[in-house]
């Protein structure tokens, strides 16, 4: 498609590897066409931000990060053995669907990854194949029962470039959680926090106090990231399809002014390298570097 001049916009993740992920980068590059990747959480004027906070040294110098993106879609024990669940045709399990995501925040916040250790998990084994024709994450009880070869869990350690440490955690099966993707980020003379659920919000602590420093609540209003094209003032909400449309929108500039806006493939790419990381070092149960992309 690139080669016949179309500009891509792409689900996460682009393909089942780094290296599918840079094949299409290349391509697009290659054709000079526009390439997008829908990383629509780093889209939050909350957490664009967070990161203008981080960078300009609001919080101090980044010691540690906390990622976790938890959700109950796959929860159900009769849930359908669908493509998702299997390895040829899905490719990952929650590194793909949440991680993904994850891994996308944390170098959108703090830099690049430069090693990880990871455990993965399989906490629902067996699956009921469907019927009938399936949509989402339909149930299929009564169904032969098959394998899940894909995981349900991830827990990783991080080492950015930077020194910083992090934990990234996802879980396409948590029971009592909907949602519930947010970070926590830590520096020598604050923190910043944010919880998808509540995304027009961030807690910042930032001063010299260093002990019983308090957190305040701020809301996201016109002067952070696209809030004005939606909102009027700060606290007036805007929500998840908003995201999309950012994205959309960024992605219509980058082919109107021929630069690039926004989640690139590039970024695809990054996230990607971190994923298959993840999945060398749970397989060796082992640190294990990232290896550089382009």
């Amino acid at each position: 498609m690139a080669e016949a001049g179309k500009h891509l916009w792409i689900e996460k993740p682009v393909g089942l590897t780094a290296e599918d992920a840079r094949a299409v980068a290349d391509a697009v590059a290659k054709a000079g066409v526009q390439g997008a990747v829908g990383f629509n959480y780093r889209n939050a004027p909350a957490v664009e931000a967070a990161r203008d906070l981080i960078a300009s040294g609001g919080i101090g110098t980044v010691t540690h990060v906390r990622i976790r993106l938890f959700s109950d879609y796959a929860a159900h024990p009769e849930s359908a053995l669908t493509w998702r669940y299997e390895r040829e045709r899905g490719g990952s399990g929650v590194l793909g669907d949440l991680a993904s995501h994850g891994a996308d925040l944390a170098r959108f916040l703090l830099g690049d990854v430069a090693s990880l250790t990871a455990d993965t998990a399989i906490f629902l084994p067996e699956r009921a194949r469907p019927t009938a024709a399936t949509a989402g994450h339909s149930r299929a009880a009564g169904g032969e029962r098959g394998p899940v070869e894909n995981e349900d869990y991830v827990s990783c350690l991080l080492r950015f470039a930077s020194g910083a440490r992090g934990v990234l955690e996802a879980c396409r099966v948590s029971v009592g959680e909907q949602n519930n993707y947010g970070f926590e980020v830590h520096g020598t003379t604050g923190a910043v926090f944010w919880d998808f659920r509540r995304m027009n919000e961030l807690g910042v602590s930032r001063g010299t106090a260093y002990q019983d420093q308090p957190v305040s609540t701020v809301h996201v209003g016109p002067g952070h990231g696209d809030f004005a094209a939606f909102q009027p003032g700060a606290a007036n909400a805007m929500g998840y399809d908003d995201l999309k449309v950012v994205e959309a929108h960024r992605f219509l500039r980058s082919i109107a002014e021929g630069t690039p806006y926004g989640a690139t493939l590039v970024d695809a790419v990054h996230s990607a390298a971190v994923l298959d990381a993840m999945a060398r070092s749970a397989e060796r149960g082992a640190w294990v570097e990232v290896r550089p992309q382009g």
